[in-house]
C-alpha cells in the first residue's frame, strides 16, 4: 500500500503555488474548478487517500468521491491500497498521461471554435458585398482569417506535443 507524502509546509506553499498557475493554464481552462484541483494535487502527490484530499482542498466527501470516481473513469488514477480502518488510497497512474488527457480536452475546445470560426467566416463573404464598406469590417475580417487559418497549426502543435510527452513517458 502507498504511504501518502505530508509536503512541509514551505512546499506546500510552492504546491499551492503550483495549482494557481495550473489552474490559470489554458490547459485546464474550462474544466470543473474541483476536478481539476483534484487532478492536480494526483499529479503532485501521486497517492491520496479522499481523507487527505478534504484537507487539502476543503471539498465535501461526496464532491471528492465523485470526481475520484471520473478520475478512475478516464483511467488516470487507481485504488492502490485499503487501511485497516478501511480508508482507500489512490494513486496517479502516469502524471504524463494527465496533461495528454488535458491536451486532448484543449484539442477539442479548439475543434469546436473552428466550427465556429468558420461558420462566421462563410456569414462574412455571404454577406461580404452588402458589409465591406462598414467600418471595422476590415480588422474583423482580417481577425476572422487568421483565426480560421491557425487554428489548424494549433491542433498540429497539440499532436506534437502528445508525441512528445508519449515519447517522454518511454524514456
Amino acid at each position: 500500500m502507498s504511504t501518502i507524502e505530508e509536503f512541509d509546509n514551505e512546499i506546500h506553499l510552492i504546491e499551492k503555488d503550483i495549482l494557481k498557475f495550473l489552474m490559470s493554464y489554458s490547459l485546464f481552462i474550462g474544466q470543473k474548478t474541483t476536478f481539476i484541483t483534484i487532478k492536480i494535487y494526483f499529479i503532485t502527490r501521486k497517492s491520496l487517500t479522499q481523507e487527505k484530499m478534504r484537507e487539502l482542498t476543503g471539498f465535501s466527501r461526496g464532491t471528492i468521491s465523485q470526481e475520484i470516481r471520473k478520475l478512475i473513469s478516464l483511467d488516470l488514477i487507481e485504488k492502490t491500497g485499503v487501511s485497516n480502518t478501511g480508508e482507500i488510497t489512490y494513486t496517479m497512474k502516469n502524471p504524463i498521461i494527465a496533461f495528454i488527457h488535458s491536451f486532448r480536452d484543449l484539442s477539442n475546445d479548439i475543434s469546436k471554435f473552428a466550427k465556429k470560426i468558420n461558420a462566421i467566416k462563410e456569414d462574412i463573404e455571404r454577406d461580404k458585398v452588402s458589409i465591406e464598406k462598414l467600418h471595422g469590417f476590415d480588422k474583423v475580417y482580417q481577425l476572422v482569417n487568421v483565426l480560421a487559418k491557425s487554428i489548424p497549426f494549433s491542433l498540429e502543435l497539440i499532436k506534437m506535443i502528445e508525441k512528445e510527452l508519449i515519447n517522454y513517458q518511454g524514456d
